[in-house]
């Protein structure tokens, strides 16, 4: 017997709507390293992994996150944060390129490797749906906003460090 589940990771369009998610924060903290919102991508999609994150003192009760969205926790076996955290790059490049292509994110900033929103406008019932999204989990967009704003992405206090996701000690800084 075969079963059909569906893994939001590994899917290119959810990775499309939760970078809509994350649009608000390249105009709230200003344009970001790929590699640092698909970080911020992966914590947004798992939140329940928080309790792994190395968080500064004064971000210790965002762990807290991880109890309140268990519920997110998938009922079947996952793969390690760093072996899903790999699995999850190539649809979250489609996506990045789908919304380059698409004028959603600047062009040439993504080819310099940063995510940088345009001007151009999400559509109403996508845009509707992210905004209700985000104010649903409210507490969840505060930190993933503060883990692209207080947190650098590279070195060993950085966030590829403190999560354990990306490979930080040959980082130039």
């Amino acid at each position: 017997m075969s079963q059909l589940v569906f893994q939001p990771a590994l899917d290119p369009f959810h990775a499309v709507f939760r970078l809509f998610r994350l649009a608000r924060l390249s105009k709230a903290v200003g344009p970001l390293l790929i590699d640092h919102v698909r970080i911020l991508d992966f914590y947004l999609l798992f939140p329940f992994r928080i309790r792994g994150i190395r968080l500064t003192p004064d971000h210790q009760h965002f762990k807290k996150l991880s109890e309140k969205y268990s519920y997110l926790t998938p009922h079947r076996e996952q793969p390690d944060a760093a072996l899903l955290f790999e699995r999850m790059q190539p649809m979250q490049l489609a996506a990045l390129e789908t919304m380059a292509a698409q004028n959603f994110i600047d062009k040439d900033a993504f080819l310099s490797n940063t995510f940088k929103v345009t001007d151009k406008k999400i559509p109403e019932a996508i845009l509707s749906r992210v905004s209700e999204l985000n104010r649903q989990q409210a507490d969840l967009v505060d930190f993933v906003e503060i883990l692209a704003d207080e947190y650098e992405l590279s070195g060993s206090n950085g966030l590829k460090a403190r999560t354990d996701l990306m490979e930080y000690r040959y980082d130039a800084i």
